[in-house]
């Protein structure tokens, strides 16, 4: 069986998100259904940012 590698990811409790942070560089497959699978959050939706900088500024900042 194939182990999941779930990216660095921000999760946005008011919009049901979840942000996924992969580099422009990384060859890693983008298996996104997986993943929510993985972490168990059927009813929110995911999504990839390339930018470390967006990604840092929704880590840090407080979205509850």
């Amino acid at each position: 069986m194939k182990q999941i590698k779930i990216p660095p990811y921000v999760v946005l409790a008011p919009s049901k998100e979840v942000i996924f942070y992969i580099s422009k560089e990384s060859n890693l497959n983008k298996d996104i259904p997986a993943w929510m699978k993985k972490l168990d959050l059927p009813s929110y939706s995911g999504m990839v940012i390339n930018s470390k900088c967006i990604f840092n500024r929704l880590k840090n900042k407080d979205c509850n």
